[in-house]
């Protein structure tokens, strides 16, 4: 696995246990709504599904980091300031990462079972 694919593999499991932490946080928080629970609840499984796939060489992994990193970076800029930093940040680390020659030759390569 290349060195951009496993960093982004990585971080999206760091992602997921963030994730993880903030439902379990919401969840027995005596104000924490439901509603932020179950976002945070099914990032994790969205992340959890882009680091699989990095992973396991699926063809829809490239598209499923996109979308997630888009996704995130786009909610992070409602929060103008930090965390603005992050999420793009990691739009733009997904972007390069999964478009360089090794990334995708190896993310398009032929598959063995064994």
């Amino acid at each position: 696995m290349p060195g951009p694919v496993l960093l982004t593999a990585v971080t999206f499991v760091v992602l997921v246990v963030l994730f993880v932490l903030a439902t379990v946080h919401r969840l027995v928080d005596e104000d924490g709504s439901i509603g932020a629970a179950v976002f945070f609840a099914v990032m994790a499984v969205a992340c959890a599904a882009a680091a699989l796939g990095l992973s396991g060489r699926r063809p829809w992994a490239p598209v499923s980091a996109y979308v997630l990193s888009g996704l995130l970076a786009t909610a992070s800029l409602g929060m103008f300031g930090a965390i603005t930093i992050v999420g793009v940040g990691l739009l733009a680390w997904v972007l390069w990462a999964l478009n360089r020659r090794a990334s995708r030759e190896w993310l398009t390569g032929p598959r063995r079972l064994g």
